[in-house]
């Protein structure tokens, strides 16, 4: 193996990992995007329901719900692009 597939396979290692989102960060997260329980979850696609289990901590995210989470952690402003905010500063449609 090339040094450039070992450090290609160690960048997808690492960006699989994702944390464990806890009833803490599901909060913390959602405060971080400014949004209620009912707005999370219809971001998240899921019932309000499954957001106040995952705030409680009697349920865990499932792996998807978790790394859409870790996406708008990371990158929140894609919340507006998905609620049909504003287009690029250069005029393309995504």
């Amino acid at each position: 193996m090339t040094n450039t597939e070992n450090t290609a396979l160690q960048m997808i290692a690492e960006a699989a990992r994702c944390p464990d989102y806890g009833p803490d960060m599901v909060k913390t997260l959602m405060e971080k995007l400014d949004m209620n329980e009912k707005g999370f979850a219809l971001l998240m696609n899921v019932a309000p329901s499954t957001v106040r289990l995952w705030t409680s901590g009697a349920a865990q995210p499932c792996g998807t719900a978790k790394r859409l989470m870790q996406i708008y952690e990371t990158g929140p402003e894609i919340v507006g692009k998905i609620a049909g905010g504003q287009p690029p500063a250069d005029g393309r449609n995504l």
